[in-house]
């Protein structure tokens, strides 16, 4: 709690020169709100009750006035000045009431600065991360009104809300921020606070030397600091010569710093510089001396506690009023607005009602008979409706399975027939003897390739048929996809190797693994290498890459054939239905049911297949799968 009433000067002596451009145009005048308000802000470090005088006057001004402007700024006037006393619950009062003025007339430049006095008040009660948030608001909207170089102040009372939770580096970084906007801004004021606040880090971290230092640059300044700038440099310096076992020296520090925390009226300084003076005496064995500023320590310690503890309710209390305000104020416009239309049809209403009566009276008997018919009525069509309902699911369900029975036995009889017949054809010329081994030799790998093209059409035909009479379940977990390529790449070894064909898997590390039915993707891998080795020319190569992105893996195949014809990439992505099958390279012949079966499992998968063509070079296929 003590460091944290230092916030209450350090963020007063960070405005004291904002209204200097605002009321700019106003100097001429001699007796005016602008005059009066400078004055009195002019005050605030030297004598307080002159300067609430002083806005006194500003606001009889601003009354008569009534000017939104004026008594905007009159209120954040006074709220600084309540700030200073201690009155924490009349300076947030007077915050919100200048904001909410500043709001409703478009002054974003007000609306910041109001904005920093409430995070101020945060500070104050040790809610430092609220107040870090209302700083950020602040700086947003400095921005906004087009004057980011005035947010000096935010970012140094940020730091201050840092250094109580000792973040020293975030809070150096914001300190060297206020530093440097305030020499673009000619902030004198906010350059001597940064300066004293970068010193006490430094003191924290052991650094005498370097916080001494900057106590001494604040203090032989060029432009001559505040009383509170000059007891918190003094303060510091005591600090740093007891630490350093120069008691003298601190004692002399001590003492100036004592003086201006008098004159200011502060008890947070009040309590600090006796503190420290107690233990300068202390150290140096004049126990008397210890004692007498011990008691007056502890003194303002215990007024320190009492204080805080009541601003803290009030603001509590304050908040409350505020909430309770905002709702009855939506009430209220919500309840003029109710009786607004009240009066326009109170007398159509009034008639309205009076025919519903005498109808009501008329008709009673009738209407009740009516509606138990009715009731009656609608839960039998109720009940026939939810059979008819559920005979039409079932008789759906029935006509599917037919069809893809129909389906089934339309293309085993007809993809069956040719394969089965070639094989016959094959086996009957080995037969006839009529060959030579080399001869015979070349029949068997013709008879091996038509064997194996066979097996990948009845394992699709197998596939396409379990998911059309059982429905596609999808199992999904974590698969490698590189490992997964490398099984799928070396069942096709041979099939490859009697095209000369040579497969080229890209090797990575570190990729995550998908998220997908293991089933599934084997599908997938078979038809897409199968369908790459049928499009490759003999002596060619078939590239297997992969590529992570921010969701999705990439698994990318490109074959070394002549490329794929646009219409037919589109017709590919469009249909999802079977498809007339190209011829291979080497005559290979095809279902048409390869792709349609990748379309369907990558889908059901959440994943995508997108298609590239290089005329004469290749096709490839790119598959986007989910990140585990």
């Amino acid at each position: 709690m003590k460091r944290n009433f230092s916030c209450i000067f350090i963020a007063l002596l960070s405005f004291l020169n904002v209204h200097s451009s605002v009321y700019a145009e106003w100097q001429q005048e001699k007796d005016s709100v602008a005059i009066y308000v400078e004055k009195g802000f002019a005050l605030l470090n030297n004598d307080l009750s002159k300067a609430l005088k002083i806005l006194d006057r500003a606001d009889a001004l601003a009354a008569a006035s009534n000017d939104p402007g004026d008594r905007a700024d009159v209120a954040y006037a006074y709220s600084y000045a309540y700030y200073v006393k201690g009155t924490y619950d009349l300076s947030l009062q007077q915050y919100l009431k200048a904001w909410e003025i500043y709001r409703k007339t478009g002054n974003k430049l007000g609306e910041a600065k109001s904005l920093v006095g409430q995070g101020l008040i945060q500070q104050g009660i040790d809610r430092n991360e609220e107040a870090i948030k209302i700083f950020t608001e602040a700086i947003e909207a400095y921005k906004q009104s087009g004057n980011a170089a005035r947010a000096n102040p935010a970012y140094l009372n940020i730091a201050i809300s840092q250094i109580e939770v000792k973040e020293y580096e975030k809070a150096l970084a914001n300190l060297q921020t206020a530093l440097e906007l305030s020499r673009k801004t000619g902030r004198i004021d906010v350059e001597h606070l940064a300066l004293n606040r970068m010193a006490q880090i430094n003191f924290f971290r052991g650094k005498y030397d370097t916080a001494k230092e900057l106590y001494f640059r604040i203090l032989n300044h060029e432009n001559p600091p505040s009383n509170w700038e000059r007891s918190f440099a003094y303060a510091g310096l005591a600090e740093v010569y007891s630490a350093k076992g120069n008691y003298v020296q601190a004692e002399e520090a001590g003492i100036k710093a004592l003086g201006f925390s008098k004159d200011l009226e502060s008890l947070w300084d009040l309590e600090r510089n006796t503190g420290i003076l107690s233990q300068v005496y202390k150290n140096q064995g004049k126990t008397n001396e210890a004692l007498e500023y011990l008691e007056l320590n502890q003194k303002y310690r215990d007024s320190l506690y009492n204080q805080t503890k009541l601003r803290a309710i009030n603001l509590l209390q304050l908040e409350s009023k505020e909430a309770e305000n905002l709702v009855l104020q939506s009430e209220k416009a919500a309840v003029e607005k109710q009786l607004f239309t009240n009066r326009i049809f109170l007398g159509i209403l009034v008639l309205a009602v009076l025919l519903l009566l005498i109808v009501a009276f008329m008709f009673r008997k009738n209407i009740r008979q009516k509606e138990q018919f009715n009731t009656q009525l609608q839960n039998k069509n109720q009940t026939i409706s939810e059979q008819n309902q559920l005979i039409s699911r079932q008789n759906e369900g029935l006509s599917e399975m037919n069809e893809a029975k129909n389906r089934l036995f339309s293309i085993l009889s007809h993809d069956l027939r040719s394969p089965l017949a070639s094989l016959e054809q094959l086996l009957g010329l080995i037969k006839s003897g009529d060959f030579t081994p080399e001869e015979q030799a070349s029949l068997l790998d013709e008879m091996l390739m038509q064997v194996s093209g066979t097996s990948v059409m009845l394992q699709n035909l197998l596939n396409w048929a379990n998911s059309q009479l059982e429905g596609s379940k999808v199992n999904l977990e974590e698969v490698d996809l590189p490992q997964k390529a490398t099984k799928i790449v070396k069942a096709y070894y041979l099939i490859a190797k009697r095209k000369n064909i040579e497969i080229v898997q890209q090797q990575t590390k570190n990729l995550p693994p998908v998220l997908v039915d293991r089933g599934h993707i084997s599908i997938v891998m078979h038809n897409l290498l199968s369908n790459a080795i049928k499009f490759t020319r003999e002596g060619s190569r078939i590239y297997i890459s992969f590529e992570e992105r921010e969701e999705t893996v990439l698994m990318k195949i490109l074959d070394g054939g002549e490329g794929i014809a646009p219409e037919k990439i589109e017709e590919i992505k469009k249909f999802n239905q079977r498809m007339i099958s190209e011829i291979g390279t080497r005559m290979e012949t095809g279902t048409g049911i390869g792709l349609m079966l990748v379309k369907h499992f990558l889908a059901i998968n959440q994943a995508c297949l997108d298609i590239k063509s290089y005329p004469g070079k290749g096709a490839e296929f790119i598959v986007a799968f989910r990140k585990a």
